[in-house]
């Protein structure tokens, strides 16, 4: 969807800054101190302050006088995305129709920024995996809708890519090796599809295939999770490459929408 010109007169600097800072919570940083959204945001003390308790006042956040933890009252901010967004509604029947062929999990993830995000989840699903609830966010060199989406950049936007997130290992299995990285997002590129071994969860197999518009432009990811127990990857592939690329087929449309 084509996006119009937004002039820097027309953006509230305020607001970009609270949203930015809402971001700064993760799983590693569950608990901020003020010195800390200084530093991150990079604003004065004063100014992170008053965005903290302007965040408590409205009961978005918590605090015990020297740190400060979201309220379950941001989770209204991305449902509000579930609840209005078209897109995910459109997915959600092919979906699960290729999820109830496959007798498999399968899901939709969209790039944001460094990350992908899942939007939509089928709702069969034999496996408990945290990473593909709806709103997960996993980075992109070790999943498979990340390596579809690493392999559409260009030399210079890979390179900057790895220079901001240089591979660690999140399991035993994940490749850290940029090169050995590298060759596998050629190889998706090359082949149209990405399988990736329990290198982002233990015991989690994934298929991937990109989602394109009609102009050749990727949109999304749509990506089969199973149990590494269940199969091995050449099985995976042989057995559930052809149904992803029917759901492909028939996702298309809707992408150009």
């Amino acid at each position: 969807m084509k996006q119009p010109t937004i002039h820097q007169r027309d953006l509230i600097v305020g607001l970009q800054k609270g949203l930015a800072l809402l971001q700064l919570f993760s799983q590693e940083h569950p608990r901020l101190s003020v010195p800390e959204v200084a530093r991150m945001a990079e604003m004065t003390h004063s100014a992170a302050r008053r965005f903290l308790l302007t965040l408590v006042h409205d009961d978005f956040a918590q605090t015990d006088g020297r740190h400060y933890w979201l309220t379950a009252k941001t989770l209204r901010i991305g449902q509000a995305y579930v609840d209005s967004a078209v897109l995910p509604r459109m997915l959600r029947p092919i979906v699960e129709q290729v999820a109830r062929i496959t007798q498999e999990h399968v899901s939709v993830g969209v790039r944001d920024g460094d990350d992908i995000v899942h939007v939509v989840r089928s709702r069969y699903s034999h496996i408990t995996s945290m990473s593909i609830r709806p709103g997960s966010r996993v980075p992109m060199y070790c999943t498979g809708s990340g390596r579809l989406w690493l392999a559409s950049l260009s030399p210079e936007a890979l390179a900057a890519y790895f220079q901001r997130n240089p591979p660690r290992a999140i399991t035993p299995y994940t490749l850290t090796d940029e090169t050995l990285i590298r060759r596998e997002i050629a190889l998706a590129g090359e082949r149209g599809y990405v399988m990736v071994d329990q290198e982002y969860e233990v015991g989690m197999r994934v298929l991937s295939v990109p989602l394109i518009d009609r102009e050749g432009h990727l949109q999304a990811t749509l990506t089969l999770t199973t149990h590494a127990s269940r199969m091995t990857l050449e099985s995976m592939r042989e057995r559930y490459l052809s149904a992803l690329y029917e759901g492909q087929a028939l996702l298309r449309p809707i992408m150009t929408l």
